[in-house]
C-alpha cells in the first residue's frame, strides 16, 4: 500500500512530464496510422497452414483463379429470348471485356455453340448481331439454350426471364485497388446500360463483389458505429459521474488509446479487415472502465472533504491493484484469439490486448495529471446512488440461500440449453439484407443461379488420360450423382462439351448424345473443339496443361457449411465405391473453406479458453493471496459465458465462425467484476478488518456503483455492435452484450451467497 501511495505521489509530482509524454507518444504513434493496410480479400480469413486454403492454391495455380463479377439481368417482360433483351446481352458482353483485369467472360450470347457442315466442327457464338434476329432464330436459341447443361440454371434461368453475364476477374494479389477497380468499371457499365434501357433490373454478385462487399461494410460501420459509440459513452459518463472534466478525461484516455492502437497496429503491420474494424470500439468500451474506478473513488474522496492531491492519491492506491489485474486479464482474454484459425481474429484480438494495455497506462499516469491540472470541483453524489447499493445488499444477504439455489438452478437449465446450438456458416449471408450484396445475391440464387462452389480436380493418373472413355463416362456418372442431390443447382464438367460434340458430328441425331466409345475419338474431338475457340474462351480453366486432370464444379444453392462438408464427404464415399478411374482432389472453394473453418475454430478456441482460465486463475489466486478466494472466484468467471450460450441456444440456436470466439473475449473482461468486488471486500477485511457480511456490505457500497456503470457502458457498446452491416460484427456485440448482463447479475447475486456459504467463518 505503501508503494502505492508513492507511485501516486510521484504521478502527481510530474504530472506536466507525465502529460507531456502522453502526448509526444501519441504523436509518434500517429506516424504509423497512414501504414495500415485495408485487405478486403476473403482470403485473408485462411492462414497459409489451413489445409483446405492450401489446397485451393494449388487448384488455382492449375485452373487460374475462379474470382468472378457475375451480373444478372432481369428485363421488365419477363423474357430473356427477345430481340431487345439479347442485343443487350451481346454489348455488355462485348463491353465486359474490357472490366480491368479480366480474363474472361461468358454470357448467353458468346457462348460456343457447334454445329457440323459436312466433316468439319465448326464452332461460333450462339448470338450474334442480334438486333438483326428473326423471329425463327430467336426460337432456335432458345431451344439451345434450354436444352444445354453449361447454359441452364448457370446463365439462363430455367423459365427463361433471368440471364447473366460472368466476367472472370484476374488481379494480382494482394489487389485490393485493381479489385475496386474492375468493381467500379462493371457498376458503371450497368448503370450506363440501365440509363438507356430503366426497364432492365440488373443484380451483381460473384467473389470480387464479395470481397468489395467486405470493403464497404468495414467503411460504413467506421463511419456510424464510431461515432454513436462516442456519443453514448460521452452521455453515460456526463450522467453517472456528474462531471464534465471527469467525461472529458475519460473520453480523452480512450481516444487516445485508439489513436496509439492504430499507430502501432500500422507499424507492426498488422493488416486490417471487416473484423478488425470493430476494434475502436471495443477498446473505447474496454479502455472506459480503468478510469471509472478511478474517478468515483476520486470524486467519493473530494466529497469526505479531502484535497484534489490527496483524493487522487487515494484513489491510485485503492485501485491500482484491481486496475492492473483486470487490464492484464483482459489482455490474456484477447491474446487467446491467437489460437485461432482464422488470422482476422487473431489481428483482432492482438490490437485489443494493445489498446487495453495503452488505456491502463493512460488510466493510471495520464488521468491523474489530468485530473490535478483541471479545474475540477466536488460535486454530492445523489443518496439514493448509496442507498440502492445498501438495498441491493440487504436483499442478497436476507435472501442469500434463496439466490444461491435460484441462480445455481438458471445457470444449469442455460447450461443445459447449449446444447441447442449448431455451429453452421453461410457466408453469402454475412451482410445484412439491407446492403446491396446481400440483396443482389438473394436475388440470383432465386431466380437463377448459386454463387457458392465446390470445385474437384479430377485426375485420370496419367497424362492425355481425360480422354479414356472409362474415365469420362465416371466423370459423367458422377455428374449424374450430384445433379440428384438436394441444393445442388447446377454440374460443370468437361464430359457435357464431348457429349455435345459427338451428337454434332452424328448429324444430331439424340442417341450419340454420350461420351465417345473410343480414346482416341474423344481426342480428336476435343482437339478441333479446343482449335476452332476464339481467343479468351479457351479451355485452360477446364484441363491441365498435360490434359491429365479435369475441373469439375457443382454450383450450389445457399447451403450451410455441415451441409456442404457432409455433402462432400458423400461425394468422397460415392467415387471411391463406383467410380475407381477417378482421382479426386480435396474440394476447394470459399464455401468448403469456410465451411471447415468454422468447426475448425471451435475445436482451437477451447484451447485458447482452457489456456486462458489457467493463466487467469494463476493471476487472480496471486494477487488475492488467497487459494480459497481464488477458487470461488472461477465460478463467477465461468458461468456468465455458459449462460449467454445457453439463452442463445433457447433463442437462436445457431452460431457461426464468430460466435465460437465470444468464450474468451468475455472471459477476459468479465473477470474485471469479480477482481474489482473481491478486492474491495478482501480491502474491507485486512484494513479494516471487518467480518464477512460487512466486508461484502463494503464492497457492494464502494464498488457497485462503479461495476454498473462500466456494465452499463460496456453492454451499450457492445450492443452498438448490432447496428453494424457485417454480421460476424453482429453476433460478436450481441452475444458479448448478454454474457456482460449475465457477468452482473453473478456479481451481485451469485457471488455474496458464495462468500457468506464458504468465506463465512471470521
Amino acid at each position: 500500500m505503501k508503494t502505492a501511495y508513492m507511485s501516486s505521489e510521484r504521478i502527481l509530482r510530474l504530472r506536466w512530464w507525465s502529460i507531456a509524454l502522453t502526448f509526444l507518444v501519441v504523436a509518434l504513434s500517429v506516424i504509423g496510422i497512414p501504414r495500415l493496410r485495408f485487405v478486403n480479400d476473403y482470403r485473408l480469413f485462411f492462414s497459409d497452414k489451413n489445409p483446405q486454403f492450401a489446397a485451393f492454391e494449388a487448384f488455382q495455380d492449375i485452373y487460374g483463379k475462379q474470382d468472378s463479377i457475375l451480373i444478372a439481368l432481369a428485363p421488365g417482360d419477363g423474357e430473356v429470348f427477345t430481340r431487345e433483351t439479347l442485343t443487350i446481352v451481346e454489348k455488355l458482353t462485348e463491353k465486359a471485356w474490357q472490366t480491368p483485369y479480366s480474363s474472361r467472360v461468358d454470357s448467353l450470347t458468346n457462348f460456343h455453340h457447334t454445329y457440323a457442315e459436312g466433316d468439319d466442327l465448326i464452332v461460333s457464338p450462339l448470338v450474334e448481331d442480334a438486333h438483326q434476329l428473326t423471329h425463327a432464330d430467336i426460337e432456335r436459341v432458345r431451344e439451345i439454350a434450354f436444352n444445354e447443361p453449361l447454359l441452364l440454371n448457370r446463365l439462363v434461368s430455367p423459365d427463361g426471364h433471368v440471364t447473366a453475364i460472368n466476367i472472370t476477374v484476374n488481379p494480382p494479389e494482394d489487389s485490393g485497388p485493381e479489385e475496386a477497380e474492375a468493381v467500379a468499371f462493371a457498376r458503371q457499365m450497368v448503370t450506363d446500360m440501365q440509363a438507356d434501357h430503366p426497364h432492365m433490373a440488373a443484380y451483381m454478385s460473384g467473389q470480387t463483389m464479395l470481397d468489395i462487399a467486405f470493403l464497404e461494410a468495414a467503411v460504413r460501420d467506421s463511419l456510424t458505429l464510431m461515432p454513436i459509440m462516442f456519443g453514448l459513452i460521452a452521455l453515460t459518463l456526463l450522467i453517472f459521474l456528474r462531471s464534465f472534466w471527469g467525461m472529458l478525461g475519460t473520453l480523452a484516455v480512450v481516444w487516445l488509446s485508439v489513436i496509439v492502437t492504430a499507430g502501432v497496429s500500422g507499424f507492426i503491420g498488422i493488416p486490417q479487415s471487416t473484423v478488425t474494424v470493430i476494434v475502436p470500439i471495443i477498446i473505447l468500451t474496454l479502455g472506459v472502465a480503468d478510469s471509472i474506478h478511478i474517478l468515483i473513488t476520486f470524486f467519493h474522496e473530494l466529497q469526505g472533504g479531502s484535497g484534489k492531491r490527496e483524493a487522487i492519491a487515494e484513489a491510485l492506491r485503492i485501485n491500482m491493484q484491481p486496475v492492473f489485474l483486470t487490464s492484464i486479464t483482459t489482455v490474456i482474454g484477447f491474446l487467446s484469439l491467437n489460437f485461432s484459425e482464422s488470422p482476422p481474429f487473431r489481428d483482432m484480438g492482438n490490437m485489443v490486448a494493445i489498446g487495453v494495455t495503452v488505456a491502463y497506462f493512460l488510466s493510471v499516469f495520464f488521468l491523474p495529471a489530468l485530473m490535478a491540472v483541471l479545474p475540477i470541483h466536488t460535486h454530492s453524489r445523489p443518496a439514493q446512488e448509496t442507498q440502492l447499493m445498501d438495498r441491493l445488499y440487504r436483499l442478497v444477504r436476507r435472501h442469500r440461500n434463496r439466490f444461491l439455489v435460484g441462480v445455481s438452478l438458471l445457470i444449469l437449465f442455460l447450461g443445459y440449453s447449449i446444447g441447442n446450438i449448431e455451429f453452421n456458416d453461410l457466408f453469402t449471408e454475412y451482410f445484412k439484407k439491407s446492403v446491396q450484396f446481400r440483396s443482389d445475391n438473394d436475388f440470383i440464387c432465386e431466380n437463377l443461379t448459386g454463387v457458392m462452389a465446390l470445385h474437384y480436380s479430377v485426375s485420370s493418373g496419367e497424362a492425355n488420360g481425360i480422354y479414356k472413355p472409362g474415365y469420362l463416362n465416371q466423370l459423367n456418372a458422377f455428374a449424374e450423382w450430384f445433379s440428384t442431390q438436394d441444393d445442388v443447382v447446377h454440374v460443370d464438367t468437361i464430359g457435357d462439351i464431348l457429349k455435345r460434340i459427338n451428337r454434332t458430328l452424328h448429324a444430331e441425331d439424340e442417341q450419340f448424345y454420350r461420351i465417345p466409345k473410343e480414346r482416341k475419338l474423344a481426342a480428336q474431338y476435343m482437339l478441333l473443339y479446343e482449335l476452332s475457340l476464339p481467343y479468351g474462351l479457351d479451355l485452360n480453366n477446364l484441363i491441365d496443361v498435360d490434359r491429365s486432370s479435369t475441373r469439375f464444379s457443382v454450383i450450389l444453392d445457399n447451403i450451410k457449411s455441415k451441409d456442404i462438408i457432409a455433402l462432400d464427404a458423400a461425394a468422397k464415399a460415392w467415387v471411391e465405391a463406383y467410380a475407381p478411374e477417378l482421382q479426386v482432389d480435396e474440394a476447394v472453394g470459399p464455401s468448403i473453406m469456410f465451411s471447415h473453418i468454422s468447426e475448425r475454430n471451435l475445436v482451437s478456441m477451447i484451447d485458447g479458453m482452457v489456456i486462458a482460465l489457467l493463466l487467469i486463475s494463476g493471476v487472480i489466486l496471486v494477487s488475492l493471496r488467497s487459494i480459497r478466494l481464488g477458487i470461488i472466484s472461477l465460478i463467477p468467471n465461468i458461468v456468465p459465458s455458459v449462460m449467454a450460450y445457453g439463452l442463445w441456444g433457447l433463442l437462436v440456436g445457431e452460431l457461426g465462425m464468430s460466435g465460437t470466439f465470444i468464450m474468451v473475449i468475455v472471459l477476459g473482461i468479465i473477470v474485471d467484476n469479480t477482481v474489482h468486488f473481491l478486492s474491495k471486500y478482501l480491502r474491507a477485511k485486512r484494513e479494516i478488518h471487518s467480518k464477512t457480511t460487512d466486508a461484502v456490505a463494503y464492497a457492494f457500497r464502494t464498488v457497485g456503483v462503479a461495476l454498473t456503470i462500466t456494465a452499463v457502458i460496456l453492454i451499450g457498446g457492445f450492443s452498438v455492435m448490432s447496428l453494424s452491416s457485417f454480421q460476424p460484427s453482429i453476433v460478436i456485440g450481441q452475444l458479448t452484450a448478454i454474457a456482460l448482463s449475465f457477468a452482473l447479475f453473478v456479481t451481485f447475486f451469485l457471488l455474496p451467497p458464495m462468500l457468506f456459504l464458504f468465506d463465512g467463518k471470521e
